[in-house]
């Protein structure tokens, strides 16, 4: 239920400071209202939302330092992924990693924006769990879903994604390879692009705060 929730905020139904609205979710995803109040729950732990006292429940909004922040240990933590990945990963694992980014050539050249933001997200998701560190997992999890918050779905843009697919291919080849610094130099690198292509995105009198 949380993860169901959680999806529908993070594909930008409900927007960064939009107040749920309990009943009408509760119809929408054919569940109790106490089981959406649990799953409310769940997600205010994970700083998806925030409740307010006697005014309600609201997606949570990021600031520009807030993300910034989240890029800085994404930055951290890809290093060790990368790495740890490298050395790690099945070779079913690498045949998905290189299946995904093929996947992602593919919607990139039709724009098929919502299919290629899909991929990105299971290719970023599996280079963690080929980590074989479940903490290490569930904190990009929960870095990740905040992130999302800010950043939405700001994939649009054709030049942009064409440099995050050579970004991708330095990742995969890496870990064929089995080089884990090359493995866990690309990756980093991703990250950081990720976070200049965010600044570049947004207005200069947001970017300045």
């Amino acid at each position: 239920m949380a993860e169901t929730l959680q999806s529908i905020i993070v594909r930008g139904s409900l927007l960064p400071g939009a107040k749920l609205n309990e009943h009408a979710l509760a119809q929408k995803l054919e569940v109790s209202r106490g089981a959406l109040r649990e799953a409310v729950r769940m997600l205010e732990r994970s700083g998806i939302v925030v409740i307010v006292p006697n005014r309600g429940v609201f997606v949570r909004e990021l600031s520009v330092k807030d993300a910034l922040d989240l890029f800085d240990v994404r930055h951290g933590i890809a290093a060790v992924a990368g790495r740890l990945g490298a050395m790690r990963a099945t070779d079913k694992q690498l045949d998905e990693l290189v299946a995904l980014h093929e996947g992602m050539c593919q919607a990139c050249e039709v724009r098929d924006l919502s299919r290629y933001f899909d991929l990105n997200s299971r290719f970023h998701t599996l280079i963690y769990e080929t980590a074989n560190n479940p903490r290490l997992a569930d904190l990009d999890h929960r870095l990740s879903m905040e992130l999302h918050l800010f950043r939405r779905r700001n994939l649009g843009n054709a030049v942009m994604l064409k440099a995050s697919l050579r970004e991708h291919k330095a990742i995969v080849d890496g870990f064929q390879e089995r080089d884990s610094v090359a493995a866990a130099t690309a990756f980093q690198k991703h990250i950081q692009s990720g976070r200049e292509r965010m600044l570049e995105q947004l207005p200069d009198t947001v970017a300045a705060h």
